[in-house]
């Protein structure tokens, strides 16, 4: 069942008006070790620990990420009852639209099933901000020429 949900909860959050008070991550690095602690923690079942860990960077209003996050960690504590627990991550995709933005796209691995998670950050001037994050078990885009 859960490999029929084509789509499941698009957060993109893109929006014209951006927090001044928001953290910036200085590199793609330093992205990528924020989405990486986002991972860990969702593979042990904190998925709303996880999106307050992001929370500082967010380059959007935080109301309607709030309540992203607690939709989300909904539905995943249904997906853990139905999948199990996750049994591993990977980072599988790296975009970039000139300096501007970022994106990264991770696996989160269960038993027999995957569902793709996708962090998507802007940068205006210095430093980047979370403007997006969604996930969906639709993993056919990830494929690459093997």
């Amino acid at each position: 069942m859960l490999l029929k949900i084509a789509r499941v909860a698009s957060l993109l959050l893109f929006v014209l008006t951006l927090p001044a008070a928001a953290d910036t991550l200085a590199s793609p690095d330093a992205i990528k070790t924020q989405t990486q602690a986002f991972m860990t923690q969702v593979k042990q079942g904190e998925v709303a620990e996880a999106y307050a860990g992001l929370a500082p960077y967010l380059g959007v209003p935080r109301k309607p990420f709030d309540a992203s996050a607690k939709e989300a960690d909904t539905y995943f504590q249904k997906v853990f009852d139905r999948a199990g627990r996750t049994v591993g991550t990977s980072r599988v995709k790296r975009e970039a639209i000139a300096d501007d933005f970022y994106r990264e796209t991770w696996l989160q691995k269960f038993a027999e099933a995957a569902m793709a998670w996708q962090f998507t950050f802007y940068q205006a001037d210095q430093g980047w901000k979370l403007v997006g994050i969604s996930y969906t078990t639709d993993i056919e885009s990830l494929y690459a020429p093997y």
